[in-house]
């Protein structure tokens, strides 16, 4: 007896399929013995655990540049990490239900912002940090930077 035509044509379709794409993990089901489940969700769970390894190896070395954005609480005097290759920072505070904001750049280092509730003050320095200070209340300094 021969096999119909299309199923020597769909039987390669889906072994290759089967073998060439992964698998996802299995669903852990609750059982009457304890045992059982438990066994079923360690198994369950290496297999997730070996799933993210994979494809975190799979990630480039070097990834590709692009820009990053980094959001910081500042309150009272502080100074900031080194940022590589700052694009701008925006100083913000809360004012009277919304937020007042400043920027600065590398060509306009300073950048103030006032309201009821604080007054705050950026600088970015030469060695790519950044000096901020708020008074009353916290602001938020906002670094966008390439990577």
């Amino acid at each position: 007896m021969n096999p119909p035509k299309f199923c020597s044509v769909l039987l390669p379709f889906l072994v290759a399929s089967t073998l060439g794409w992964s698998q996802a993990c299995p669903k852990v089901t609750l059982t009457s013995s304890t045992q059982q489940t438990i066994q079923g969700l360690v198994f369950a769970v290496n297999c997730l655990i070996d799933v993210s390894e994979q494809a975190r190896s799979n990630l480039p070395q070097n990834p590709k540049p692009g820009l990053l954005a980094e959001g910081v609480s500042i309150r009272d005097a502080q100074h900031t990490r080194p940022y590589p290759n700052i694009v701008f920072a925006v100083i913000a505070v809360p004012a009277e239900g919304t937020m007042k904001m400043s920027l600065a750049t590398p060509d306009n280092p300073e950048a103030t912002v006032s309201s009821a509730e604080s007054d705050c003050k950026i600088k970015l320095n030469q060695d790519n940090t950044i000096d901020g200070q708020c008074g009353r209340a916290s602001g938020t300094l906002f670094v966008v930077y390439h990577r």
